[in-house]
């Protein structure tokens, strides 16, 4: 099996805060940060496919500290685990003031990418990770798709019961 270091395949960006980012509260608008964190780490499950992927999921998402006017955000997301046709990467965003420096923890979330074509199929891989943060969670990847399964249950269910009008 083919050892894929995660570390090695990561994706990371630096946005500056502006004005237009900011909210009624003067802080990042969420819709913002939702965005950058699930376009840019789309890269890493299309690089590793070469198709097309679609995002079919974004759980365990936590908000842990806004982000303000002259603040710095990088967004670093990598691999945690590989199903048949989807690819769930783990990111996550730290701050930085860029007045004091003061460094903080932003966001963290999970996003799972599939591959559009339904003919395909990810080779194996064996996920390494190059810390503690990494490997941990690659060693819990299989727990989050057990719970993810389950929530699929409970998601068609909701589902069946709403209307479109």
């Amino acid at each position: 099996m083919t050892k894929y270091n995660v570390h090695d395949h990561r994706v990371i960006t630096t946005h500056r805060i502006l004005n237009r980012d900011l909210n009624e509260h003067q802080t990042l608008f969420g819709g913002r940060l939702l965005e950058i964190v699930d376009a840019e780490p789309s890269i890493i499950a299309s690089h590793l496919s070469l198709k097309k992927v679609a995002t079919v999921g974004m759980e365990d998402i936590h908000f842990y500290h806004p982000f303000q006017l002259h603040d710095a955000l990088k967004m670093t997301a990598y691999l945690t685990g590989l199903g048949n046709r989807s690819a769930e990467v783990f990111v996550k965003v730290t701050g930085q003031s860029l007045q004091t420096g003061e460094q903080f923890l932003g966001y963290t979330g999970f996003n799972t990418y599939v591959v559009v074509d339904k003919d395909f199929t990810f080779p194996e891989f064996e996920l390494v990770g190059a810390n503690d943060e990494e490997n941990y969670l690659i060693s819990t990847y299989h727990e989050r798709l057990a719970k993810r399964k389950l929530n699929q249950v409970a998601n068609q269910t909701l589902k069946d019961h709403i209307a479109l009008d």
